[in-house]
């Protein structure tokens, strides 16, 4: 389609057909107040407060959200009808929200704050009553809505309709009385639920997790990646005083579009817990296997692990966390080539796949498929946003979807899904049959073929066999649905976690116990994990471990971009960053790791593993200094 020309208050623009009016004025940075409208959902025009004059056009303010540019087209947001219409609507806005912004969450990131200065009266003219709700209402244990200062944009609602795909929020009543409320008064439960907080443009959805905390202007903000998946979604990490106190989602189109799982929102309380592990702990020689730990240096408690440890082979164990960094994976592989070679390594979360075809498919991709094909992966909750990738295909795109999995997967609220159900372990067989699918006769465009393991009981091996045989024939690109947040950079270090810790004798446990619990053969345990947990009171040598919000480094995504990670909050001694402990240990080993920072960690590592090459251009790895603030440290 040609491109459109047009003038917005004076300024000359050419802009796609089909441009709407509000994103056109956006390219010569002129301010049209928005509150319905947002670029990630239909147009609905519900809100009013884009009003604009243009012509040619009926003479009177038309709504910027919902009118596309036309050839011509002249658009003035400045003209005396349209600053009054904006004002007015406003005005109509204000009638009944409350004045509370001194203890509303939105204080300080609220466009109903910013439009009311710029685009509003100077004055107030409301003199009456306002109406009153109960408030506030916990739609989750996450969410809490307050009724009184909603202005009715209908975002939440119509995210959870069109993208969604979940119906858990209505409208209650008619008219000045209605508000919004949950389907039967029923807590939400969706996995995406917590994006209505980034998309509600008042104070009327926030978190209950973040509630009452603190202010935008007292916090520093650090761009990152999410750590609870293989997606890899870009979120933005919120500190205050030394504490992680809020995530929220930073939009990149390529993975994740702008949404986050309410996992990757809301599970960082941990990062602030006041149990939280800081010394290492040792328990002496000689002493009884139930007596206590002593609090230790970090030469020592290396020291005795590297003892309890070295010289074990096949009779020692490595578990290690599903958010294994690339770097700490390159060091870690260093060691398995070295002193602790021939061990048994379990990663935590991860699937039987092995590495991906050398032309799999992105993230983005998905949007131009024409058959969506997913097998053995309950995506809702195995990669969470490449599940909302999959409904917008579908529901914006008009792309067919099959599923092949045993059980109801949430893709089923679309009437048009074709599931097969199969019987566990039977995965590869159904796909063979598929080639011969109506679907697949004539697909008119992109297949896209994403497979699971079925979380262990499928063969990892024949299906993505089976998978590709499919893509040959039907002409489709294949995408493995990896779960471990690093997987893909873990099998690109030669990394693999397949294997089965029974048998083992001395035990490194890194994160959480393994999944199957301590193997009863376990004669030395060391744990390094940043909370104590069940089944690591007898452990010889229990190590301090960061967080997701501490450390430094990069993840590579299920789709094999390397992204890196920058930590909000500032670890303190005796802390350690893993990638020191893990060099420290190389020594107590026997083998020299001579790192003096990451850097050089990461610029070997991109030389030496051509999936990794991005790590080359690394940015700089140090957080950004947060506000000065006097006072004690929040609770």
């Amino acid at each position: 389609m040609p491109d459109i020309n047009l003038t917005i208050d004076g300024h000359k623009i050419t802009v796609p057909a089909g441009t709407l009016i509000v994103e056109a004025a956006k390219t010569v940075g002129i301010e049209i107040p928005v509150f319905c409208y947002h670029h990630k959902l239909d147009p609905v025009g519900a809100c009013r407060l884009c009003l604009v004059d243009f012509s040619p056009g009926p003479p009177r303010p038309q709504t910027a959200c919902t009118t596309p540019v036309a050839e011509g087209m002249v658009v003035r947001t400045q003209s005396a009808m349209a600053v009054q219409a904006r004002a007015d609507i406003l005005e109509f806005e204000l009638v009944n929200h409350p004045l509370d912004c001194p203890v509303c969450d939105k204080g300080g990131e609220c466009p109903l704050q910013d439009f009311t200065f710029r685009h509003g009266y100077p004055t107030s003219r409301i003199d009456g009553p306002r109406l009153h709700f109960k408030k506030p209402i916990p739609l989750s244990d996450n969410i809490a809505l307050d009724r009184e200062r909603c202005v009715l944009c209908y975002r939440c609602t119509r995210y959870y309709d069109e993208i969604a795909w979940e119906q858990e929020l209505t409208v209650g009543q008619r008219g000045v009385q209605s508000f919004i409320t949950s389907q039967f008064d029923r807590p939400l439960q969706s996995n995406f639920s917590g994006n209505i907080i980034d998309l509600c443009p008042v104070g009327a959805l926030t978190s209950r997790v973040w509630r009452f905390e603190s202010r935008p202007w007292d916090m520093s903000h650090t761009e990152s990646v999410c750590s609870k998946c293989a997606v890899g979604c870009n979120t933005t990490m919120w500190q205050r005083r030394g504490q992680l106190v809020r995530i929220t989602s930073r939009e990149n189109d390529d993975i994740d579009e702008g949404w986050i799982c309410d996992r990757g929102r809301f599970d960082y309380t941990d990062v602030n817990d006041p149990a939280r592990l800081r010394t290492p702990t040792v328990r002496g020689a000689g002493r009884a296997q139930g007596a206590e730990r002593q609090k230790s240096t970090w030469a020592d408690a290396l020291a005795a692990t590297a003892t309890g440890i070295k010289g074990k082979g096949a009779k020692l164990g490595v578990s290690l966390p599903a958010d294994l960094t690339n770097e700490e994976a390159f060091l870690f592989r260093r060691l398995l080539d070295g002193p602790l070679r021939g061990a048994k390594v379990k990663m935590h979360g991860r699937t039987a796949l092995a590495e991906p075809p050398a032309d799999s498919m992105r993230i983005r991709d998905i949007d131009d498929a024409r058959v969506i094909i997913i097998v053995a992966s309950d995506t809702e909750n195995d990669v969470p946003i490449v599940n909302l990738r999959v409904k917008k295909a579908v529901s914006k795109r008009g792309a067919r979807l099959i599923v092949v999995h045993p059980d109801g997967v949430d893709l089923d609220r679309n009437p048009h899904t074709v599931h097969i159900r199969n019987a566990k372990g039977s995965a590869a067989a159904e796909v063979r049959k598929l080639a011969a699918h109506e679907l697949l006769q004539n697909p008119g465009g992109p297949v896209a073929i994403l497979y699971g393991d079925g979380h262990g009981s499928e063969d990892a091996v024949e299906l993505a066999a089976a998978c590709a045989e499919l893509a040959g024939k039907a002409g489709g690109k294949l995408m493995p649905l990896y779960r471990a947040t690093n997987e893909r950079g873990a099998l690109a270090l030669g990394v693999a976690g397949w294997d089965a810790l029974d048998g083992v004798e001395a035990l490194l446990s890194w994160g959480p116990p393994p999944t199957a619990g301590i193997p009863a053969s376990v004669r030395f345990l060391a744990a390094w994990d940043h909370l104590p947990r069940d089944g690591y009171d007898q452990a010889a040598v229990l190590l301090p471990a960061t967080t997701f919000a501490e450390r430094q480094g990069s993840y590579t995504n299920l789709e094999g971009t390397v992204q890196f990670l920058r930590p909000p909050v500032v670890i303190n001694a005796p802390l350690k960053e893993a990638w020191e402990v893990l060099t420290e240990l190389g020594a107590a080993l026997g083998l020299e790791l001579d790192y003096p920072g990451i850097f050089p960690i990461q610029r070997e590592a991109a030389a030496k593993t051509p999936a990794l090459a991005a790590l080359a251009q690394a940015p700089s790895p140090e957080p950004e200094p947060g506000p000065v603030l006097v006072g004690p440290a929040h609770p």
